[in-house]
């Protein structure tokens, strides 16, 4: 990894924690030039009980007003010196100080000990800032590779044009550069997920510095649509001199970390919701297709964005990194995406050809008209009218629900299942338009106005609508009811909360969100498993661009260790321990052969696929699948199945 960065080059961020030997001068006049020039107190002509009478700080020798940043001239002089020398100086600087060396990008904790590195640790931070301004650079500071070699022209240099098909050239940015060590740590050679459907979520990462006011209400950015909550306690305001300051982004920024913000944290582990001041960091994470077995839960696109920052931009920019590497078709999402204004989030994944299944709020619940006559908007879903009253506001489900009262819950939505409009055929390559066929036209419901429809079984429920008036002499009479209507549903329409393949509490539903989850194990491996601890103090560097840099390298650690846990509880083989040539592994399947393996729990949206009966959308037994059924048989583009049968897992 060394060996890679240093190959950035070195006019980048010239005035980063170690230039190259032509730039020691440079940087050094550079410290002159930052930092607070001081004068001893006996030149300003104050004697110490002066400075303190008038508030005055004496620092080394060194007075300064108060709030005002200042380095003592010891400290000064070594940093100096250690610049000259080559060596890291990891000083215990005051709060005071950190403010008045940060412009440097020397950013060291503010609680670390006098100490020294040697010259290889001090390169490799070198070019570890070198790398991250590349990174952050518009013009490409880093880019993508051709897969030719570059020819010119003799005469006048200039580059010729790239054949068709090669991407070389383009820049790298910080959440492209994540996404391509992800993928390539969570796909080793040899293996194929086939999977097109992701989760997305954020975790909250608090900054290393320290934070100097406090706000009532929090600056979030709310152009999205994003509010603040009403359930979170907050503290009064507490501010000290010169703190907060106003931000790049014109928030208010209470650290010295430049890029760190204040945001909202869901309660866990028995803590309420509160406020941080830190980073949001996004995630994406591959979850199975419905009704396919099991995938690793490994992470493949990250985005680091300051605390309280538009969730809708760091999500797209999460999904857009994938393009070229992964197809991206299926996204599960919370509500903290959802319940974004739908033209940042909503008709963004529209316009992306990506289907979203996410949950809804009570706000979002609730009756509203239909696109033409005859139709009604129920939880997202479009009905006919002919939809009884007692199925039109069946409530929430909450959490002091026990599983057989959300059972209950949910088939009381599945009775919804028959009056419904559903897609049929492709959206409009152009405008995303696309064509809605009623519940007759279906065959899941008989309507009078509809007589073909009444030759159907009588399983299927039966509407009382009412029947067309006579037609006036020279036109068509109007039916009613929606029941044998279709339309074509533009792609702004609803779409809010418009969920039309998936109706929201059914059990379908249930299922298919049901694969959230994954992501949220993910955060559990950053935060408490897997090795690493993603708490403040994890990273001890200030900006989003380094602790990006830094996390983009744990969250690869995770996944190599998922990876391997993983195949280990499928009795597999490691399968980066085999694309390295490593044989000390034992094989678990015959290790463990001589015991009886229990079944593997199978998700919902697995058995809603293999056409089993399902009594209760969460079983608290295991299911036992049907005999001949090959859950694995219906996907054969699923390369990573689970085990079914054989030895129970290692440990």
């Amino acid at each position: 990894m060394a060996t890679f960065l240093s190959d950035v080059s070195a006019e980048l961020c010239p005035f980063g924690c170690l230039p190259q030997p032509g730039h020691v001068s440079g940087l050094v006049d550079e410290v002159d030039r930052v930092l607070p020039r001081h004068a001893p107190a006996e030149q300003l002509g104050r004697s110490v009980a002066q400075d303190v009478e008038r508030g005055g700080e004496r620092v080394d020798g060194v007075v300064r007003a108060p709030g005002q940043p200042s380095v003592g001239r010891r400290d000064h002089a070594l940093l100096k010196a250690a610049i000259r020398g080559g060596v890291r100086p990891l000083l215990h600087w005051s709060p005071g100080q950190v403010a008045g060396w940060a412009d440097l990008g020397l950013a060291c904790d503010e609680e670390a000990l006098v100490a020294e590195s040697d010259g290889p640790a001090w390169q490799l931070w070198d070019n570890v800032n070198k790398f991250v301004c590349a990174l952050d650079d518009a013009d490409g500071g880093v880019v993508t590779a051709h897969n030719h070699r570059l020819t010119y022209d003799a005469s006048t240099g200039e580059v010729h044009e790239c054949p068709d098909g090669c991407l070389g050239g383009l820049p790298i940015t910080r959440e492209r550069f994540a996404a391509l060590l992800l993928v390539a740590s969570a796909f080793p050679p040899g293996t194929d997920i086939a999977t097109t459907a992701f989760g997305l979520d954020s975790t909250d990462y608090e900054t290393w510095a320290k934070r100097r006011s406090w706000d009532r209400l929090p600056d979030i950015d709310k152009e999205d649509g994003a509010e603040h909550p009403v359930d979170v306690r907050l503290e009064d305001d507490r501010r000290t001199a010169g703190w907060p300051r106003r931000g790049h982004d014109g928030r208010a920024q209470h650290t010295v970390d430049r890029d760190g913000r204040e945001g909202y944290r869901s309660g866990k582990n028995l803590a309420p919701k509160g406020v941080f001041i830190g980073f949001d960091i996004h995630l994406a994470t591959l979850l199975p297709e419905f009704g396919s077995p099991p995938v690793p839960h490994v992470t493949v696109s990250l985005v680091t964005a300051p605390a309280g920052s538009s969730k809708s931009a760091a999500g797209l920019a999460a999904l857009d990194a994938l393009n070229g590497l992964l197809q991206v078709s299926t996204v599960v999402n919370d509500r903290g995406y959802s319940h974004l204004r739908a033209d940042t989030w909503a008709l963004q994944l529209a316009a992306r050809n990506i289907h979203t299944v996410f949950d809804l709020q009570s706000d979002q619940l609730g009756v509203h008209p239909g696109p033409i006559p005859g139709t009604i908007w129920v939880d997202g879903g479009l009905f006919t009218d002919a939809l009884p009253a007692h199925l039109r506001k069946l409530g929430p489900f909450t959490l002091k629900m026990t599983k057989a009262e959300r059972a209950a819950l949910h088939a009381r939505y599945d009775e919804r299942i028959p009056y419904s409009f559903a897609y049929y055929g492709p959206a409009d390559p152009v405008t995303g338009a696309r064509r809605v066929r009623g519940p007759v036209l279906r065959g899941l419901l008989r309507c009078s106005n509809a007589p073909a429809s009444l030759r159907l079984s009588r399983t299927r429920p039966r509407t009382h609508c009412p029947t067309p008036k006579k037609p006036i002499a020279g036109k068509k009479s109007e039916v009613p009811c929606g029941c044998s209507k279709s339309t074509t549903l533009q792609v702004d329409e609803h779409a809010w909360t418009k969920q039309i393949d998936v109706l929201w509490g059914t059990t379908k539903h249930a299922a298919s969100y049901g694969r959230r989850p994954g992501i949220e194990s993910v955060n559990a491996d950053l935060k408490h498993n897997r090795g690493i601890h993603l708490h403040r103090g994890f990273t001890r560097v200030f900006g989003a661009a380094k602790n990006h840099a830094l996390l983009v390298f744990a969250v690869v650690g995770v996944n190599v260790r998922h990876l391997r846990d993983w195949h280990a509880r499928h009795l597999r083989r490691d399968p980066w321990m085999a694309a390295i040539g490593d044989t000390s592994d034992p094989d678990w399947a015959a290790v463990h052969a001589h015991r009886k393996r229990k079944p593997r729990h199978m998700a919902l949206h697995e058995r809603m696929r293999l056409g089993m009966v399902v009594k209760s959308p969460i079983s608290a037994r295991r299911n036992r699948r049907p005999k001949g059924a090959n859950p694995t048989s219906s996907e054969p583009g699923t390369k990573v199945e689970s085990s079914r049968s054989g030895p129970p897992p290692p440990g």
